[in-house]
């Protein structure tokens, strides 16, 4: 199931950018329009019309749909216990980063601990 390894770790690359950057424009959109209010369908409706007008939130939306293409064949060229953790690693990492300098989110002691052990982790991960 190892086919080629620079390969296989250039489909997770792309991918996890892929799904990253989707990500963090459809969360831009949302932190944009703030929190959806739940009190009736009308006002559901409206945000996420509103949010559909947002060009960088529709481009979010594709590369969320092209990455789920990239992820399904890096699959069938992987072993599913190393691409799954390696690519949520990076997500996490990418995303916790830009988190903190985009949307102003926290950094605690716990996220910072699990940083670590994630970085540590995918060091293992690319050795097996």
């Amino acid at each position: 199931m190892r086919t080629d390894f620079w390969s296989n770790s250039l489909m997770i690359l792309i991918y996890v950018l892929l799904n990253s950057c989707g990500a963090l424009a459809v969360k831009s959109g949302l932190y944009r329009l703030g929190a959806v209010q739940l009190d009736s369908a009308r006002s559901v409706t409206g945000y996420f019309v509103t949010l559909f007008k947002s060009p960088l939130t529709v481009l979010g939306i594709a590369f969320l749909v092209v990455s789920a293409f990239v992820w399904m064949t890096a699959l069938s060229r992987m072993e599913i216990s190393i691409a799954y953790p390696v690519a949520i690693g990076m997500n996490f990492l990418i995303i916790t980063v830009f988190g903190l300098t985009m949307f102003h989110e926290s950094l605690s002691l716990s996220k910072t601990i699990g940083l670590v052990m994630i970085f540590v982790s995918l060091f293992f991960l690319s050795r097996g």
